[in-house]
């Protein structure tokens, strides 16, 4: 909990599919100033409205309302995880979501209640970096897109090597192939064929890694840019949009890969720091479109000054792009931003030069506001 507000995140989503916490993780979730999102044990099914069900349910609801309603850190209740989608067929008259809903009135009547996750024009997914049935990255699938919360996202990444190490036999650990240490430890088959490790991905980007340190940098350097590209993508949408949810935050146990942000036991990968940074209150950030770009190409950044604080800001930030041995200035833009509100500011445009190098980094230079991004290049040849 204490990394979750270090993170700048300010509230966590309790999944269908997790039950309660322990008291523990509502205690401190109140001493941090954390909101819980808290859904009844429900999530991808279709939960048939027969007597004994009602009754069995109604016992564990009001169990779990008496025991969690008094907590301040408590602030919504949902009936369940994706209830409304094709695999599952319930929606709003299905007696089983009536229930909970008239138990949330007469228990906590206050706090609101959303018979699941999603609703209407909230999203779920993507939970990869590149889509290959899209033929596109979460920079395109985002900045497309025009959800009013983001309430299930995420970016499968290894663990640590010394955890990879740990649950994979000497023999095996590299090349990662579908072996069963490599399957049961999720690195394969966990989600998609080639979840979470997404050793394509990295090899679409990279070209073959020559080791296993190699793969784990590049697996975390995908996470941390997506991670990146997501939270200010979102933050950008407001006020349409106001939540932005990734799924999951902490592995609970030793896996070689895994679609979560700290890997077992409490081990933070390098998105966590990406994250923190996209969601400081105040910063001047870009909105690119694309992560691969080809020599003689146009780049064309689009420049924000976000400002989720309690006050005005102001700030001149300078763009430099780092390609190889070249920086390129783009130009400066000075804006100002009133209390909890976006700007959208200039436009930049340069033709990327043909030099050997596998990715750049647009800068934005601007005190405490600075930002920094990667971005993928292919050379001529």
């Amino acid at each position: 909990i204490a990394i979750v507000a270090d993170t700048n995140f300010n509230i966590l989503r309790v999944h269908g599919g997790a039950g309660m916490q322990k008291d523990i993780f509502y205690d401190l979730c109140d001493e941090y100033g954390i909101m819980v999102w808290q859904e009844f044990p429900l999530a991808c099914n279709n939960y048939l409205d027969t007597v004994k069900y009602l009754t069995v349910l109604e016992q564990e609801a009001i169990a779990m309302l008496k025991r969690l309603r008094s907590h301040a850190s408590l602030t919504m209740w949902c009936g369940g995880n994706e209830l409304y989608n094709s695999w599952s067929g319930m929606n709003d008259q299905s007696h089983v979501l009536r229930l909970l809903d008239k138990l949330c009135y007469e228990y906590d009547y206050d706090k609101p209640y959303l018979f699941t996750s999603p609703l209407y024009k909230m999203g779920h997914g993507d939970y990869r970096f590149y889509a290959v049935e899209e033929d596109a990255t979460v920079l395109e699938t985002f900045s497309s897109s025009y959800m009013t919360a983001y309430t299930e996202f995420g970016i499968g990444a290894a663990s640590a090597i010394e955890n990879i190490e740990r649950v994979i036999p000497q023999g095996e650990l590299f090349p990662p192939t579908r072996t069963k240490s490599w399957v049961m430890h999720h690195a394969f088959d966990a989600w998609k064929e080639d979840s979470w490790l997404d050793l394509s991905t990295i090899n679409k980007y990279f070209g073959e890694q020559k080791s296993l340190n190699d793969i784990v940098e590049k697996s975390h350097l995908l996470q941390s840019i997506g991670y990146q590209a997501i939270y200010e993508e979102a933050r950008r949408q407001w006020p349409h949009c106001s939540m932005a949810l990734n799924w999951c935050f902490n592995e609970p146990w030793m896996t070689a890969a895994n679609n979560s942000i700290i890997s077992y036991p409490c081990k933070i990968k390098p998105a966590v720091v990406a994250i923190k940074n996209a969601l400081r209150s105040s910063m001047f950030s870009a909105r690119v479109k694309k992560f691969s770009f080809t020599a003689g190409e146009e780049f064309n950044p689009e420049l924000w000054l976000l400002n989720d604080s309690q006050s005005e800001v102001f700030g001149t930030v300078k763009a430099v792009l780092e390609i190889g041995d070249e920086k390129i200035e783009l130009g400066e833009w000075t804006a100002s931003a009133p209390v909890n509100t976006n700007v959208k500011g200039d436009t930049l445009s340069c033709l990327l030069p043909n030099v050997e190098t596998n990715l750049f980094k647009l800068v934005l230079i601007a005190g405490d506001m600075s930002s920094e991004y990667i971005f993928h290049f292919v050379p001529e040849n």
